[in-house]
């Protein structure tokens, strides 16, 4: 049985999340490593009191450092095959497989938040949720949008057939929000999101994040890891040139998921807060099994079994 790990992305934090294993005694050195790289209070901007999780700067080091904190005690008792991560989730995979240090990967992610929370501040922008509508005919609809100079919009994520999302400045998802209505979508949901992530919008912001990427020392994984810009496995020595393109190109979710079956992958477990990528994969295709690991009470489940 081979086992892929999947990694939580902006928008599955929560107050207060991965408090216990961030506790833990071993995980002291760490924390405090973090909090003088990043330059805050781990627990006091976890207990959300300021809005810390609504702000990029603040939620995608937090996401990352409690995804690896509980990789790293998932990885004492098991073994795994196959790494992925959705969107911010990709850096904690590249942690996984040991592509990055644990100091080099919280410096990248506090460069790539505070790049994209300046670019959403600086470029206005939105996301929306389209399902139960074709790929095909959504991507129709927002190549043809997106001819007008005006207009930025494209599909940001891939993360179901049935479950696609769009992002971009306000006049091109806006435009795009109105075509899909008359074609009869019933089913259109704004997303809460500080910016249009994943499009030309983050373009600018993506090129200064390759221009320190490539001042950072990398190992080769350790594990096939599949990227979010190909859905397929990470080739080394593109990997700079691929963070810099996720910035601002979509999310190949389901089409990875789809790949990583054909490679004989038939046990799914999210690692990191909440459960969206777990919901994904396992309303989606049958004869796996989908598990995830958002605290300590979990990986005692995965124990016991």
């Amino acid at each position: 049985m081979k086992t892929l790990l999947m990694f939580s992305g902006q928008g599955s934090q929560y107050p207060n999340m991965g408090l216990d294993v961030i506790n833990l005694v071993e995980n002291k050195d760490k924390i405090k490593l973090a909090e003088e790289i990043l330059g805050f209070n781990i627990k006091t901007a976890l207990k959300n009191e300021n809005n810390e999780l609504s702000q990029t700067k603040y939620t995608q080091p937090l996401m990352v450092l409690v995804s690896i904190l509980l990789f790293d005690e998932f990885k004492r008792n098991f073994n795994f095959d196959g790494l992925l991560g959705f969107s911010l989730g990709e850096y904690s995979a590249l942690y996984a497989a040991k592509i990055y240090d644990f100091e080099t990967i919280l410096k990248i992610v506090k460069v790539r938040s505070e790049l994209m929370e300046d670019a959403a501040n600086k470029n206005s922008g939105k996301m929306a949720a389209v399902l139960n509508f074709e790929t095909e005919k959504l991507e129709e609809v927002v190549n043809k949008h997106n001819n007008d100079n005006d207009l930025i919009v494209t599909i940001a994520n891939y993360n179901a057939k049935s479950q696609l999302v769009i992002s971009g400045n306000d006049l091109g998802v806006n435009s795009v929000i109105d075509e899909l209505k008359t074609l009869g979508v019933r089913r259109i949901i704004p997303l809460n999101v500080s910016g249009g992530f994943h499009s030309l919008l983050m373009k600018d912001s993506s090129n200064k994040l390759y221009e320190y990427l490539i001042t950072q020392n990398k190992n080769k994984n350790i594990k096939p890891l599949y990227l979010n810009t190909t859905s397929k496995e990470l080739v080394i020595n593109d990997l700079e040139k691929e963070l810099q393109k996720q910035m601002y190109s979509s999310v190949l979710f389901y089409q990875s998921i789809e790949n990583t079956i054909k490679d004989g992958y038939t046990r799914f477990i999210e690692i990191g807060p909440g459960k969206v990528l777990r919901n994904l994969v396992s309303k989606n295709y049958e004869n796996i099994e989908v598990l995830n690991v958002e605290n300590i009470e979990d990986l005692k489940s995965l124990e016991e079994n």
